[in-house]
């Protein structure tokens, strides 16, 4: 959408593991409606259920203790996990994940006291709606890639199904929802951070370049005329400016406006791999060769929109060094039915661009196949002139086409 305001604001109120979202995405779809409350505290109580451990503890259970179970809280069991107990004790199962040595980062625990901030990150990224806190499709796009036993791992201990494992069309869903809510801050970030002289940098150095971006853009937006709605949207990003400002230069103290705007455009691009963590338990990093690739894809497209449309899945396969070839049209078509036959509402009808994309990454996971959006909606204009009762559309208020309807299965599907 031309002049989309592309920033995440409010972002002190967000989770730093992508993973949370998932149980996120399957609590919302469990009701019609809900409300910030419940929702929160479904979300809560589900990863600080506590879970038994009898001892001896492994390595990484003492390990996490030892660097993340610190605050006073923790102190009687931090003790006897490191200086070993012979009776049971208990952790909550978010920390068994966290633990995980094969997870990017160890940070980023849920705490009780934050329960009403952390559903913000799935209306932030068009996962959830925002004052209904219900489901959007988009939602249903990340369930359809997210195995039930990950979901399950909620519930019950599965190590081996740590939901805050990332698979390569979670992590799609992911980069997609991220780059269309946030680029305008993200693109020139990761810009700059790739320029540094020095790695790895921490999230102090990150942090003090968020106001000049954050002005830059809100600067272009002002120069175009806005809505009412898109000022005020626009006067918080200023203040946030201004409050990561002041931080600028000032000593590290590890929760100020400068820390909190910065970690979700830090933390969540680990769980991506476009950023790594000399030491998992520390706000250092230092960039990928996926995430230098991924930004030198982005650089000959006009702009976010046409990215997306046109670029975003040949970008992402070449950040992770995937051989692809084109979808052909038949394998376009099936992929397209089943996606739409996936994510239908009541009345048969998907956003057109939900569709899209999770039909281009069953296709690129799957069978190493690209099928960009924009590809996908001349697809279906030309499925629908050819056969009028294999597929509809519905137009939004600009004309253009938001929601497609499959009659009937693809040919030969």
């Amino acid at each position: 959408m031309p002049g989309r305001i592309r920033m995440l604001d409010a972002v002190n109120r967000t989770m730093q593991r992508l993973g949370y979202l998932k149980l996120l995405c399957e609590l919302v779809n469990q009701t019609e409606t809900s409300n910030l409350a419940t929702l929160g505290r479904r979300l809560i109580d589900r990863v600080t259920r506590r879970v038994p451990l009898s001892p001896p503890f492994d390595e990484q259970v003492r390990e996490y203790a030892r660097t993340r179970l610190t605050d006073r809280t923790y102190q009687n069991l931090r003790k006897a996990i490191l200086e070993g107990t012979s009776e049971t004790v208990s952790l909550e199962i978010q920390d068994f994940y966290l633990a995980d040595p094969t997870i990017p980062s160890s940070t980023g625990k849920l705490v009780e006291a934050n329960w009403r901030r952390y559903p913000y990150l799935g209306t932030a990224l068009d996962l959830v709606r925002k004052g209904t806190y219900s489901a959007l499709t988009r939602s249903l796009v990340l369930l359809a890639v997210t195995p039930q036993e990950e979901l399950d791992a909620f519930v019950e201990l599965d190590r081996q199904h740590n939901p805050m494992r990332l698979s390569d069309a979670q992590a799609l869903v992911f980069l997609y929802c991220l780059l269309d809510n946030d680029a305008e801050v993200l693109v020139p970030l990761y810009r700059r951070l790739l320029a540094l002289p020095t790695c790895p940098f921490d999230e102090r150095v990150a942090g003090d370049m968020l106001p000049e971006i954050l002005r830059s853009a809100i600067q272009d937006h002002r120069k175009r005329g806005v809505t009412a709605e898109e000022r005020e949207r626009l006067a918080i990003l200023a203040k946030s400016a201004t409050s990561i400002e002041k931080k600028g230069g000032k000593a590290y103290t590890g929760g100020s406006a400068r820390e909190e705007a910065i970690r979700v455009r830090l933390e969540p691009y680990c769980d991506l791999g476009f950023l790594a963590k000399p030491d998992r338990d520390r706000y250092e990093y230092q960039s990928t060769e996926a995430l230098r690739m991924f930004v030198s894809q982005m650089e000959g497209a006009s702009s976010t929109d046409a990215f997306l449309q046109e670029r975003f899945f040949t970008a992402f396969a070449a950040a992770r060094g995937l051989t692809t070839t084109a979808a052909d049209d038949a394998d376009a078509t099936q992929a397209l039915a089943q996606a739409g036959q996936a994510l239908k509402s009541s009345l048969g009808y998907s956003p057109i661009t939900d569709v899209g994309l999770l039909a281009g990454i069953r296709l690129l996971v799957e069978k190493g196949r690209v099928l960009e959006l924009g590809r996908a909606t001349e697809l279906l204009k030309a499925l629908q002139k050819q056969d009028p009762g294999f597929v509809r559309f519905t137009v939004d208020r600009m004309g253009n086409m938001a929601y497609v309807k499959f009659l009937k299965g693809a040919p030969g599907g």
